[in-house]
């Protein structure tokens, strides 16, 4: 049977399928027609809101006060409010939870929440502007960074951004109890999202030399010369520092290294022109052409050009001698043809009896020829104890 088209109408007016699509259908166009007033409405609502709540205050008074509320609110209702506030009021304000370790020229810095001291820097600049959702530390923008996050780095081209929008959108935000670490110490900022930053550094000391003298038989006394000079040495010490949160938990000497220093090498001079008549000769050292030097117990040398054996003769007497020089200690007659005027000599006598010790060619006698010397003594007796003995002289430089 074939339905007209009025039929086929009719007959989907009554489907409740259609019908419900038809009703939807009017809703949508109703809300299209009045979803653009529904702002002015609301700001009218908002604008009305003050003058409703006026109007109706002293009948929502009125009904208070009949029913035994107002009373009782008088009363809880300010210790209720201060039971809200107190806890507030206690509590410590956080402006902000995040912890930044800024780390350049040495230890690393930490940067709670927001920060108290306004830098600039190459890759950014920190004011302390915080009423802003983040710290206000703005990237230079177009400069390359890399940024680590759970184990990955990648080179991404700031914006002009505070840091933490940059980890935002790298979704490389903090979590927990991590924090942000800001290396500026190389040629690219480098930013880091840690649990555990640890930093290390080395410190050094120095450490004196010690200074080695050796005596120089040749040198005058009183003269000195650095043959090596001296070298501190140093000590480095390597310390890892590790923070979390913002807080050094550890620190910990994880190398020693030594260099040892140098020692200095210094010659001082020992020589001398005379030493004193108690003194006495440790030690002869000789040259292969016969000089040499005397070593003494008191640790001064004097140098000599050859060593004789001379006859020696004790006289006391005279005031004056030859060369002009008085008569004394030390004094004594040569043969001037063999020993001339003011040769210096150190003698003692080859039996042991007696150290002469320093003496000066001053004096002269015409039995004196060749090796043999007149020793003067200041009186007769000491003399004639003398007599006439062997002699070693060394005839000085």
């Amino acid at each position: 049977m074939q339905l007209t088209p009025a039929q086929r109408v009719a007959r989907s007016d009554r489907n409740p399928l259609v019908q419900a699509l038809r009703k939807a259908d009017e809703y949508l166009i109703w809300l299209a027609e009045h979803i653009h007033a529904l702002p002015y409405k609301a700001a009218a609502w908002c604008r009305a809101l003050p003058a409703r709540i006026e109007e109706h205050t002293p009948a929502v008074l009125a009904w208070l006060e009949k029913k035994g509320i107002t009373p009782r609110l008088k009363v809880f209702l300010p210790i209720a409010l201060a039971g809200l506030v107190l806890p507030f009021c206690l509590m410590e304000i956080d402006f902000g939870k995040t912890v930044y370790m800024m780390q350049y020229d040495g230890a690393p810095k930490a940067i709670h929440g927001y920060p108290t001291e306004a830098v600039e820097h190459t890759f950014l600049s920190i004011n302390t502007d915080n009423s802003g959702r983040d710290a206000q530390m703005l990237l230079v923008e177009g400069q390359k960074v890399k940024v680590t996050h759970d184990g990955e780095t990648v080179t991404v081209t700031a914006r002009h951004e505070t840091v933490a929008n940059l980890l935002r959108r790298l979704d490389a935000e903090c979590s927990g109890n991590e924090m942000i670490v800001l290396d500026f110490n190389a040629d690219q900022l480098h930013i880091s999202v840690q649990e555990e930053y640890a930093y290390e550094y080395t410190m050094h000391y120095s450490t004196a030399y010690l200074t080695e003298r050796i005596p120089d038989p040749l040198m005058e006394k009183g003269q000195e010369e650095i043959v090596t000079p001296g070298q501190a040495g140093t000590i480095y010490e390597t310390y890892r520092k590790t923070y979390r949160e913002g807080k050094q938990v550890s620190k910990d000497l994880i190398n020693l290294e030594t260099v040892d220093a140098k020692t200095q090498v210094v010659k001082y001079g020992t020589r001398v022109q005379e030493v004193s008549r108690d003194d006495r000769i440790e030690s002869v050292h000789y040259n292969n052409d016969g000089s040499g030097y005397l070593l003494f117990k008191s640790g001064d040398t004097m140098t000599f050009s050859s060593r004789v054996t001379c006859n020696a003769t004790a006289y006391s007497i005279g005031s004056w001698t030859a060369s002009g020089l008085p008569t004394k200690v030390g004094h004594i007659a040569v043969d001037p043809s063999v020993f001339p005027y003011h040769t210096r000599f150190y003698i003692y006598t080859n039996d042991g009896y007696l150290v002469y010790g320093n003496a000066v060619a001053a004096d002269c006698g015409t039995s004196i020829k060749g090796h043999k010397i007149d020793l003067w003594f200041e009186t007769f007796d000491e003399a004639c104890w003398f007599g006439r003995r062997d002699c070693t002289v060394f005839v000085l430089n």
